[in-house]
């Protein structure tokens, strides 16, 4: 994986730097000594030039996110360390070690921090993480238990949650009403609506922001038009926002458990 703005000594030699060409960037700020034989330029990642600046690589969640994964939009920055390294611990980061050698590269390989997370984290965030690894084709389904290492009891359960997903959210919503046990699947296409992000039973809709920002006006009433084209099907649609979804969870797990209770779900034609 190449990162702009981030090179080794081998890679600034090999574009034809001569070592005093070095020498005079590093003396005019043009570019930065991170740690012994890494270099950052004014364009680089703050993120990856911080992870070497600590002798470690970006990885776990972070690195997950430096693919363009779908991760939480608040996190501490993860720097992972190679086995047998030493490190001082520091406040307001996560740190750990691998149990394989730093790689070459500044940022861990994509199945390495896929790995992290499954063991370094919930079951959710690692489901959330192998999902949109999925969903990008990053990796392949029958890549999964290579991931996830030695099948034990936890991980055997953590696969047989994998499904479709476009964002965090929808996975995050999704695992929480199977583990309620009700019925519910994903990216269903309905005529004339078009796909939806969850179909609870046969009637509730439940669609899911996977961004913090706000949506645009166009985008508002394309939603509007949608929902009203439900309800000529006879379907209820439930929109759930980013903030409901991560920042105020516990109440809207107990929005949704009020919402099935009331059977908002069955289809009460039958």
């Amino acid at each position: 994986m190449e990162i702009s703005g981030i090179a080794t000594y081998a890679q600034l030699r090999g574009s034809g730097a001569s070592r005093r060409d070095i020498n005079d960037a590093l003396a005019t700020g043009v570019i930065r000594r991170l740690m012994r034989g890494w270099y950052e330029f004014r364009d680089a990642d703050p993120d990856v030039a911080r992870a070497l600046e600590l002798k470690g690589r970006l990885g776990c969640l972070s690195g997950c996110a430096s693919y363009g994964l779908w991760v939480p939009a608040v996190y501490a920055l993860h720097v992972v360390y190679g086995d047998g390294a030493r490190f001082p611990h520091l406040p307001g980061l996560f740190q750990h070690v691998s149990s394989a050698p730093h790689p070459r590269t500044p940022v861990w390989p994509l199945k390495d921090c896929l790995a992290q997370v499954a063991q370094r984290h919930s079951a959710e965030e690692a489901l959330v993480v192998l999902e949109s690894a999925l969903n990008l084709r990053l990796i392949k389904p029958d890549e999964i238990h290579e991931v996830l290492g030695h099948p034990t009891r936890s991980r055997i359960r953590l696969a047989k949650h994998l499904d479709v997903s476009e964002s965090g959210s929808e996975t995050r919503v999704r695992l929480f009403l199977r583990r309620c046990r009700v019925p519910v699947r994903p990216q269903v296409n309905i005529r004339p609506i078009g796909r939806v992000d969850l179909l609870v039973g046969e009637r509730l809709i439940i669609e899911c922001d996977g961004a913090a920002f706000h949506r645009s006006a166009e985008q508002h009433e394309i939603d509007r038009s949608r929902d009203l084209a439900a309800r000529d099907l006879g379907l209820d649609t439930l929109r759930l926002s980013y903030r409901q979804i991560w920042d105020q969870w516990p109440e809207t797990q107990a929005s949704l458990l009020r919402q099935i209770r009331r059977r908002k779900h069955i289809n009460r034609s039958r």
